[in-house]
């Protein structure tokens, strides 16, 4: 069961203002996809609208979201907005961001950071933009999946698929328990380590680490 991010009367506020946030922030102020989302993510903004403040959800509009975000990150408002936008790939970037943001209660940073940084969202207009939203969302949750697991570790999935803690793979395998949380967490790099390590750890969890 899913857990919303915050009351679905909201919702249509929230989408509507990070919309025309995205809109005029990109596409009147001038500030490339990349920079203006990152500047909402480390304004707080992101963050406010996340724990369902009814002010940054439904309190400010879109042009005005922009304005507090540039005062935030760079200390001045910019000359050129005056509240227009247009429904453009942007616009619907924020849109679908928005009503995502809220289905799954994933934080604006961790969907950033996993594979959805809005220049693909931006890029997924033309196949996506006149289908349902849930159309969207499953999509994103494929990305999202799929960078995550690609993120993880052979060792910690062979370890996780033979149901092992850390703490009784290194008891069996008798490698050390820093080794192994150093090269789950990539800290060393598993593919250099020596032949009798990898041969334990091999025994134990019947992977061949050569072949992933």
């Amino acid at each position: 069961m899913e857990t919303h991010a915050y009351n679905a009367a909201y919702l249509p506020y929230a989408m509507e203002n990070l919309a025309t946030m995205m809109d005029c922030g990109i596409n009147q102020c001038g500030f490339p996809p990349r920079l203006f989302y990152r500047m909402f993510l480390t304004s707080g903004v992101a963050g406010q609208i996340e724990k369902c403040n009814p002010r940054y959800l439904a309190g400010f509009s879109g042009p005005e979201l922009v304005s507090l975000v540039t005062e935030i990150t760079m200390g001045e408002s910019p000359a050129a907005i005056d509240g227009t936008f247009t429904i453009s790939p942007e616009y619907w970037a924020g849109w679908v961001l928005a009503y995502y943001q809220w289905k799954t209660g994933k934080p604006f940073r961790f969907i950033e950071e996993n594979g959805l940084h809005i220049e693909k969202v931006i890029a997924l207009y033309h196949p996506l933009h006149e289908a349902d939203l849930d159309k969207f969302a499953n999509v994103a949750d494929k990305i999202i999946a799929e960078t995550v697991n690609a993120s993880i570790s052979p060792l910690k999935k062979a370890r996780e698929r033979c149901g092992l803690t850390q703490e009784e793979l290194a008891r069996i395998s008798g490698i050390s328990l820093r080794m192994i949380r150093a090269y789950e967490q990539k800290a060393q790099d598993m593919s250099k380590a020596n032949f009798r390590t990898v041969s334990r750890l091999e025994s134990v969890l019947h992977t061949d680490f050569g072949e992933i």
